[in-house]
């Protein structure tokens, strides 16, 4: 028998069906590959979302545990709270019957005070008349006595001691006058070598300043001249007198460009030879 020969172009044609055919499944094989990790990605990118959603899970549930934490530990304070809240309560209309009870027994006390206090009326009316009228008498002596010492004050003098009252001008000379107590010459004076007469003493000015309100004198007493400088407005210039235990004193109301005016005061009383301080004899040296 004899074998069939091929010719080639059946060769060629049973070569190209196979190439066909290998190239159909290495296409299907690499499609199923492909596909094959597709899906692997798909089930991955799934694998993390599932993780991801667990975890969140998780935080979720702790917060929820930290949540009921908090409201048990909220329940427990509100808790607390009502109970203070009660007691407080209690306490308070407590505070208010103690108050009630407090407030009639000072109602019955007040009403008692009131019965008695009426009862003493007629006694209480006559005792304020008496205390009115010694008011009356009172007011009466303190308004004479402000009349009579209005505006006049005490002052040291320029020897240091303790002056009366002081007078600053003819009305408060007068004032002081009706009291008594001294004698009073008033002077005005200018600028002169001749000393001036003025009670029992001569004075001369010596200068005069307006400016600074400030005078130098010269005074003549017991046969002594006394320098008395650079003393100013007001100031008691003291000096002492035999006879006298106090000092007199020459007080100045005004000075003027070569002029002043003012008073001299005298104590009334005399004392002995042997009460006469040491400044008052006439062998004293002379202090300005």
């Amino acid at each position: 028998m004899t074998t069939p020969v091929l010719s080639p172009q059946i060769l060629s044609l049973g070569l190209a069906s196979l190439l066909l055919v290998g190239l159909g499944g290495g296409y299907e094989a690499y499609r199923l590959t492909s596909a094959q990790q597709n899906m692997n990605n798909v089930v991955k990118q799934h694998d993390q979302t599932i993780n991801q959603l667990s975890k969140n899970l998780k935080d979720a549930q702790e917060k929820y545990s930290d949540l009921q934490g908090e409201m048990k530990f909220t329940k427990d304070r509100l808790g607390t709270t009502q109970a203070a809240l009660s007691k407080a309560q209690q306490s308070s209309a407590q505070f208010a019957n103690q108050q009630k009870t407090v407030a009639r027994v000072w109602g019955d006390q007040i009403g008692q005070l009131q019965q008695k206090q009426e009862s003493t009326e007629g006694t209480l009316g006559s005792l304020s008349s008496d205390v009115e009228g010694v008011k009356s008498e009172l007011s009466s002596t303190n308004d004479q006595l402000n009349s009579t010492k209005t505006d006049l004050q005490g002052m040291v003098g320029d020897l240091g001691v303790q002056s009366g009252l002081i007078a600053r001008n003819h009305t408060e000379i007068e004032e002081l006058r009706a009291l008594g107590e001294r004698d009073y010459y008033e002077f005005d004076l200018g600028k002169s070598k001749q000393p001036q007469r003025v009670g029992n003493i001569a004075i001369s000015l010596k200068k005069a300043d307006a400016k600074r309100q400030r005078f130098t004198i010269n005074l003549i007493s017991d046969d002594r001249t006394i320098e008395k400088k650079d003393k100013t407005l007001n100031e008691p210039v003291q000096f002492y007198q035999t006879g006298f235990h106090q000092a007199s004193e020459i007080v100045v109301n005004q000075i003027k460009k070569d002029r002043i005016a003012g008073y001299v005061s005298v104590p009334k009383k005399r004392e002995g030879r042997s009460t006469l301080s040491e400044a008052g004899s006439p062998s004293s040296k002379p202090r300005s």
